[in-house]
């Protein structure tokens, strides 16, 4: 019979001895102290998650400073493509304006709501919550009486938040639109309407620019998939509904992700990109620039976006009170080589 085995916990040292740098400074940076670069402490941050550092014993922490806590989810954290660039410029914006940023890091599949309900403990001006927004989270933070910023909202759960989100409606409507000049009458949007808000209002533009196309003879078809198993597809039905289909000419995606998956199904079927098919993604991901053929796309200005934070946390700091419900940032299109011209 085998010994039983007590995990260790996670020490300052453990984190310091993997990223090369003293114990003191990660101390400072998981803190959110304003003497450690903003890479570095990005960079211990994401090394603090991966190794399974109890964030606990940081968030009761009272805080003297005017700050703001930025609730994240472990996933989101580590997604360093995407979301440190946000992070990065939104603490730099902070800092510029004396305004600390502290972390709250949940895992997901476990919420410890006794540890979300510590923070009420602290003196922070608002909360910023990226992307995940778990409602049992939400209904804690709710009670708390301050300002609740989201950025990319996963869910809608309640009135009085801030949502920064992306100009997910009117990009989509605008790639629609630009298919029908190119000469394309019969499209196809694929996604996830349950997977995220974004993923639906992007379904959204699709579907409002088909309609107002559709005197012309434009046509377009819905293709909804359950995303719950996190595969961004449903080859099965993607296969079947473009054997059925042949005159369908292009695909709008509800992101990168999905738009990459679509290449797998259309080269299973022998067809080829654009010659056959015309795609088109949504957020730029690095994978979809070196695509082969390379795939268009929306850019999601992740500078901006923090930038845009910073500016909206200063603002309230200023006025003691959140000034807008909800404020887009575009996202302007980017034409690859996965789009061809019909006309």
């Amino acid at each position: 019979m085998g010994e039983l085995t007590v995990a260790r916990k996670v020490r300052l040292e453990d984190i310091a001895k993997e990223c090369g740098v003293t114990k003191g400074l990660v101390s400072r940076a998981l803190a959110g102290k304003y003497n450690v670069g903003d890479e570095k402490r990005n960079e211990i941050m994401q090394k603090a998650v991966e190794l399974g550092y109890d964030f606990d014993k940081l968030r009761t922490k009272k805080n003297k400073k005017t700050s703001v806590v930025v609730i994240v989810s472990q996933a989101i954290l580590l997604k360093e493509d995407f979301w440190q660039p946000i992070l990065k410029n939104m603490y730099a914006a902070l800092n510029r304006a004396s305004i600390k940023m502290e972390y709250f890091v949940f895992d997901s599949n476990n919420i410890d709501l006794d540890a979300v309900r510590g923070l009420k403990e602290n003196t922070c001006m608002a909360f910023i919550v990226l992307h995940k927004n778990p409602d049992s989270i939400f209904k804690e933070l709710k009670k708390m009486n301050k300002p609740i910023i989201e950025v990319d909202p996963k869910y809608l759960h309640y009135t009085g938040t801030t949502q920064i989100k992306y100009s997910n409606y009117t990009s989509v409507f605008e790639a629609t639109q630009t298919l029908i000049k190119y000469g394309h009458k019969n499209m196809a949007f694929y996604g996830s309407d349950s997977h995220s808000f974004s993923f639906r209002e992007r379904h959204e533009g699709f579907l409002s620019c088909v309609d107002k196309n559709k005197a012309s003879g434009v046509k377009g078809y819905s293709l909804i998939f359950d995303n719950s198993d996190l595969q961004y597809s449903d080859n099965e039905m993607l296969r079947s509904f473009l054997v059925e289909h042949p005159e369908v000419t292009a695909i709008v995606c509800a992101n990168d992700i999905v738009a990459l998956n679509v290449y797998k199904i259309i080269q299973a079927l022998g067809k080829r990109i654009p010659e056959d098919y015309s795609v088109i993604g949504f957020d730029n991901v690095r994978a979809g620039k070196y695509a082969s053929p390379s795939l268009s796309t929306f850019n999601v200005p992740r500078e901006q976006i923090g930038d845009e934070i910073g500016l909206y946390i200063l603002r309230l700091k200023q006025d003691n009170k959140p000034q807008y419900s909800e404020f887009a940032i575009r996202c302007d299109f980017i034409e690859r080589e996965s789009v061809r011209r019909l006309n």
